[in-house]
């Protein structure tokens, strides 16, 4: 509740309207303050139930580290045929791309918003030890179903999706972003594949909010 003085005359509220301003107030401090503690429960949730999937993969899926660095390969030769430096392959959030990569898997779908409902900041939140860590983000995630082994070549193929997709490709080529943090899945001849392109952020440098994601 703002209060304020107009031209030259104080404009004073009755003892009862200032009181219920005053409760108003109160209560909103409250809710931010619920809200904020509610944000950091759902944060952690997020991360223990992320946590409960990598330990538990099902019996007919596994985690493919060698097609991860095959689309960091992919990735960085793309990058150097248009001028961009490469990326620095990172195991900071390579969790949080292999949780969201097995999430995809397991329901059945494809995009930035976990099943449990937390979009992509949130998700981020959840592995980072401070919100302003890292300020320049980005996600890119895909599947490839087509027949076929679960080989380079198909990991190869989901990442021309990327190539192929105008706003991916724009994400794949910014030249803010120096990390990458992979994940893939594999289910049967399926796979699922998470890349999360990140900066460091600038010393002495504070900026809200995240990069696009596609």
């Amino acid at each position: 509740m703002v209060y304020f003085t107009r031209k030259a005359g104080k404009f004073r509220l009755p003892g009862a309207i200032t009181t219920l301003c005053k409760h108003s107030l109160i209560w909103v401090v409250a809710s931010v303050f619920l809200l904020g503690s509610t944000l950091g429960t759902q944060a952690k949730t997020y991360l223990e139930t992320a946590q409960g999937l990598l330990r538990n993969l099902p019996a007919d899926s596994r985690i493919r580290e060698d097609l991860e660095a095959e689309i960091v390969a992919q990735a960085n030769a793309y990058r150097r045929s248009k001028g961009a430096e490469r990326l620095q392959a990172s195991p900071l959030l390579r969790d949080a791309a292999r949780a969201q990569a097995l999430d995809m898997m397991l329901n059945g779908y494809v995009g930035h918003r976990a099943s449990t409902g937390h979009g992509f900041d949130s998700r981020m939140r959840a592995f980072l030890k401070s919100p302003m860590q890292l300020p320049q983000m980005a996600e890119n995630a895909a599947r490839d179903t087509q027949k076929g082994e679960a080989d380079a070549a198909k990991a190869r193929r989901l990442f021309q999706q990327w190539v192929e997709s105008r706003p991916h490709r724009k994400t794949l080529l910014n030249r803010g972003y120096k990390f990458v943090s992979t994940g893939v899945v594999q289910q049967g001849n399926k796979i699922w594949a998470v890349q999360i392109f990140f900066a460091p952020l600038p010393e002495g440098l504070k900026v809200l909010g995240s990069g696009g994601l596609y």
